[in-house]
């Protein structure tokens, strides 16, 4: 502390020795800020001369051009204004062109062709253009360029001429319109007469001899504003001015170009005031420079030397030496302690950039970095290997949503540990964002990398605990080959690719990346943006497949199943409903179902006033807060019993999430709603679960049902043995075949689901076979009977 203060002390003295050097340095700027002001002044002095100059000359040459304008108005005016003229629109006058438009005479007035027209815009003669001392006939390409402006030229109501200017193979050439009446203007406008005159070479030249400017006719094409336009061309040989006017009313601008003027008094001007200050200034630099080299600068040269030291390898620390007590060994020493603050911080960012601040592992930047270097050491050495794994934490949001944040921060570090636990020292771990984590495998190849990660599922899986419950957490894998002629983010993709592929295989299981998947996830990113649509429109359809109960011969019951039609074709049901369990647009499609169901039955049940519907529930169903409100409103809604709805659940759901169920499961049995086991004995359900749980009904999975077709009857005659234990009733599903029905009674089941009977079909069919064909069911019933 007593080195800091020290070291922090001013030495008045030297600062008194400097206050010379202080005030020598702002003379030298108030000098040069005189001099910057003064030749500013001066050069823009001359410059306004200079523009001021070529300004009044182009005022002349648009003078001379304007007074062209209106002789050239004038002389069509004597023209069109003259009882032969008119006497010629009339028909009266046939030779009027041969005697007034000769060559001789146009050329000598300067008119470079003519156009007469009759006031309905027919042409009275046909136009002509004087062409190398001979009249022809108007180009077809400068009648195109002249029908825009006829409207304008030719207007009935106005005495006066009408002048416009058109380019035309980069030559201008006048075009002047007026009125044909007789000499007199006593009678109405019989027809119009327009004359042209091309700015010729001749013509051009004969205006420059006139006002004495060299001057240049271009086309402008921005505005038709009388203004000037200044550029100052600094790069040629010789400096020179280009001012340009725009003609007003007309699509022309005049420009001309030349070098500045008083170059002598401007050369002398600026010499002066350079050498004065100049002088000046330099015996002022003079002493500053021997006080500040000795004082100053020197010292600086030391530190600038370390600086560039430091820049070149910045790993080296660098060290300013501190000597005196100056303010400069002031600064020195602050240099000092931030450089070492630097170091300590450079470290710990440089650490931060490459890794998650939660788990400690690499993050996305990191990644990036090392399939680089993998992508190029393949480049150099052919055989070298890798493997890059995208690990997908399955269904995570539920266990973070339903535990808290920060339950699932343990969560993932646990996970990142675990996975940490399996690889080598330099392979490379990473947490890419969320429950997403990637691992590049270094020397290995596909198949030992899909070992690798079959082991790495297993470490994953194994229970761990959190805040008291036992927990399982589950994984999906995507894997792909290193390849350098894939970039790293296409690598990065198609892991992803493989990765949901094994969420959409059912989670849990290890995926290797095939270019087949490009077409699967094109296809299912499709499908995913038409079912938002088509949720939005309301455009899913809810059909209806009857349940026969063979005792009564009567419908007791049907399922609701959805159909989407996109394209004029079916997508499977299997498919579109796993797009909307992933994105979770299973929660407004199940409303919609449920709400279309609620209206069937309102319908159905004023002729069937018994008739009831299975609707099948997902796992995000049950966890929707809003399910009981939504299931009771509907009924609410449409002024049904809670015994019309039956609800469905699949065993391997109800193995999976028993104890995330069941309080929903009991909350709506409570109300009275009835619940049906679905797919009953493909999955893995003990009879105590079976006991456990508020199911009233168990369906016979098709599967079973179809084996009664070839003699095996051993699961089917099980389950309704075990339905008879529990009083459970029993629906078999998916009967097709008049042996299966036969078997199936002879076992005690009643009730019938499938093909057999009725495939699933809309509401408007529905109404008819219920209609229709259910006297058969009762035949059938009759005849099994006798």
């Amino acid at each position: 502390m007593d080195r800091i203060l020290k070291s922090r002390k001013i030495d008045q003295t030297s600062l008194g020795r400097c206050m010379l050097i202080f005030m020598t340095g702002l003379l030298v700027s108030i000098g040069t800020l005189f001099w910057w002001g003064a030749y500013s002044q001066l050069a823009t002095s001359f410059d306004a001369f200079d523009v001021s100059y070529y300004e009044n000359e182009l005022k002349r040459v648009a003078g001379v051009l304007k007074q062209n304008q209106l002789s050239f108005e004038l002389q069509i005016k004597d023209y069109a204004h003259w009882d032969d003229t008119e006497a010629f629109v009339s028909g009266d006058y046939p030779v009027y062109i041969e005697e007034n438009f000769t060559p001789i005479s146009l050329a000598n007035n300067k008119i470079s062709g003519y156009l007469i027209a009759r006031l309905d815009g027919s042409f009275a003669a046909p136009p002509m253009i004087l062409s190398d001392d001979a009249l022809i006939p108007m180009p077809a390409k400068m009648r195109s360029v002249l029908s825009p402006l006829l409207p304008a030229l030719m207007t009935a109501d106005k005495p006066t001429a009408n002048t416009a200017l058109f380019w035309l193979n980069d030559q201008a050439t006048f075009v002047s319109g007026v009125t044909i009446t007789d000499s007199n203007e006593s009678r109405p406008p019989s027809g119009y007469l327009l004359f042209f005159r091309h700015f010729d070479s001749a013509i051009l030249d004969g205006f420059r001899s006139l006002t004495s400017v060299d001057f240049t006719l271009l086309p402008q094409l921005e505005n038709n504003k009388a203004n000037f336009k200044v550029q100052y061309l600094s790069d040629l040989d010789e400096p020179a001015w280009v001012v340009s006017k725009n003609l007003k009313n007309l699509p022309a601008m005049i420009e001309i170009q030349g070098t500045t003027h008083l170059k002598k008094e401007r050369y002398m001007s600026f010499v002066l005031l350079g050498s004065s200050v100049a002088g000046l200034t330099l015996f002022s630099l003079l002493g500053i420079y021997l006080c500040l080299h000795f004082r100053i600068l020197k010292r600086l040269h030391i530190f600038s030397q370390l600086a560039d030291k430091h820049r070149l390898s910045p790993q080296q620390p660098v060290r300013w030496p501190i000597k005196n007590n100056d303010e400069l060994d002031n600064l020195a020493f602050a240099l000092n302690e931030l450089m070492s603050e630097v170091e300590v911080r450079h470290k710990e960012m440089s650490f931060l950039a490459d890794h998650d601040p939660l788990t400690g592992l690499g993050n996305r930047r990191l990644l990036m970095a090392q399939l680089d270097a993998n992508i190029n050491r393949q480049k150099r050495h052919p055989t070298f290997i890798s493997t890059l794994l995208l690990i997908d934490l399955d269904e995570f949001k539920l266990l973070n949503d339903g535990l808290g944040h920060n339950a699932g921060d343990d969560i993932l570090k646990l996970m990142s540990l675990r996975m940490l636990s399996q690889v080598r020292n330099y392979d490379t771990v990473v947490r890419l964002g969320g429950d997403e984590f990637a691992i590049l495998l270094d020397g290995v190849g596909l198949e030992m990398a899909q070992s690798f990660a079959e082991r790495l599922l297993d470490t994953i899986t194994q229970p761990f605990k959190q805040n008291g419950q036992d927990l399982i957490l589950r994984a999906s894998i995507g894997l792909t080959a290193v390849n350098n002629g894939l970039c790293k983010e296409n690598l990065i993709r198609y892991a992803d690719l493989a990765m949901y592929e094994a969420k959409r295989r059912g989670k849990g299981q290890v995926t290797i990346f095939k270019m087949a998947l490009l077409d699967t996830v094109s296809r299912r990113v499709l499908l995913e943006q038409a079912l938002h649509s088509a949720l939005n429109d309301d455009q899913l359809e809810v059909w209806f497949q009857p349940i026969v109960d063979l005792n009564s011969g009567e419908v007791v019951n049907m399922e609701a199943l959805s159909r989407w039609s996109l394209a004029g074709e079916f997508v499977p049901p299997e498919e579109f409903i796993n797009i909307a369990e992933i994105t979770g647009m299973i929660i407004p499609l199940g409303q919609q179902l449920f709400d279309k169901v609620g209206c069937a039955l309102q319908e159905l049940r004023v002729e069937h006033p018994n008739l009831q519907c299975n609707i099948n529930l997902s796992v995000k169903q049950f966890r929707d807060r809003n399910l009981f409100t939504e299931i009771t409103s509907c009924l609410n809604k449409y002024q049904l019993p809670t015994s019309a709805f039956h609800l469905e659940l699949t065993e391997s759901m109800v193995v999976e999430t028993e104890t995330d169920i069941l309080p929903m499961m009991q909350k709506l049995v409570e109300h009275g709603l009835k619940f049906h086991l679905d797919d009953f004995g493909t999955g893995y359900s003990s009879l105590d679960r079976l006991n456990n749980l508020p199911f009233d009904t168990l369906k016979i999975d098709r599967s079973f049902v179809t084996s009664l077709g070839m003699g095996d009857d051993i699961m089917a005659r099980n389950i309704i043995n075990i339905g008879n234990e529990l009083g459970l009733n029993i629906i078999a599903e998916g009967v097709e075949t008049q042996v299966e029905l036969d078997r199936l009674m002879d076992l005690g089941c009643s009730q019938i689901q499938g093909y057999y009977f009725a495939k699933p079909m809309p509401l408007s069919e529905l109404k008819d076979w219920l209609y229709d064909k259910q006297h058969q069911v009762i035949q059938m019933k009759s005849k099994r009977q006798a």
